[in-house]
């Protein structure tokens, strides 16, 4: 499993373009007031802190120290209160059942089998309440293709980055970060894998939806696959 170390206290500069906004209106239709959400691989929790500023009630789970230390940090400086655990996505155990639960940002990528993939799912399943959903991406075929080589160098404001991405396998890509800060180089690698949809499918929950891009349908150009199951 990948857990950021170092590179967790950078984390959120380096992503700072993302447009969270994208994602949490992609899984409102799906919400109700006041429901219990739990976000997997929730990083520094930007989700969570939103879902919370509208009302719900978010709880954030990720493996990573790092993060969850920032996270923490964060929700002080914004006057907030949520759950945050430091726990496996493939395998935890929590005491309540939630009405959504997401998993975001190619996080599920990062599981290096199948049978990773299930005992996510299986966990999944446990902690849903019935009708529950269970809301994720994973990259697509065109986006494995245009990162088998890939080169991003930026000058940010109190360090340097460069990230380079490979292809490792047919199925895997390989990320080799650098941040130069002052005279400290940090290194840090990272895989993630290419699944196809049906390797995510289970029986036991039911198929609502499949958004590429965050539009109605899928295209060959779309990067970002996006799916919604719900707990039969």
């Amino acid at each position: 499993m990948n857990a950021y170390k170092k590179f967790g206290y950078y984390y959120d500069e380096i992503m700072a373009k993302l447009n969270y906004d994208l994602w949490l209106e992609f899984i409102e239709p799906y919400l109700k007031p006041n429901d219990s959400i739990l976000d997997l691989a929730c990083g520094t929790a930007t989700l969570c802190t939103m879902l919370k500023l509208k009302g719900y009630n978010p709880e954030g789970l990720d493996l990573s120290e790092t993060i969850l230390e920032i996270a923490k940090e964060k929700m002080k400086i914004n006057h907030l209160d949520f759950p945050l655990y430091q726990k496996d996505m493939t395998n935890f155990h929590l005491t309540k059942k939630y009405d959504l639960i997401t998993c975001f940002f190619d996080s599920i990528n990062f599981l290096n089998s199948v049978s990773q993939i299930q005992n996510l799912l299986n966990c999944v399943y446990q902690h849903l309440k019935p009708n529950g959903y269970f809301i994720f991406d994973i990259f697509s075929k065109q986006m494995m293709k245009e990162y088998e080589t890939h080169h991003w160098q930026e000058d940010f404001i109190t360090f340097q980055l460069d990230w380079k991405t490979v292809k490792a396998s047919p199925t895997s890509l390989k990320h080799l970060i650098k941040i130069q800060e002052g005279d400290t180089l940090l290194k840090e690698t990272y895989y993630e894998y290419y699944y196809d949809i049906s390797q995510l499918m289970d029986q036991r929950f039911k198929l609502i939806k499949i958004s590429g891009d965050f539009n109605e349908d899928i295209e060959p150009t779309d990067e970002r696959i996006l799916i919604v199951l719900q707990k039969l």
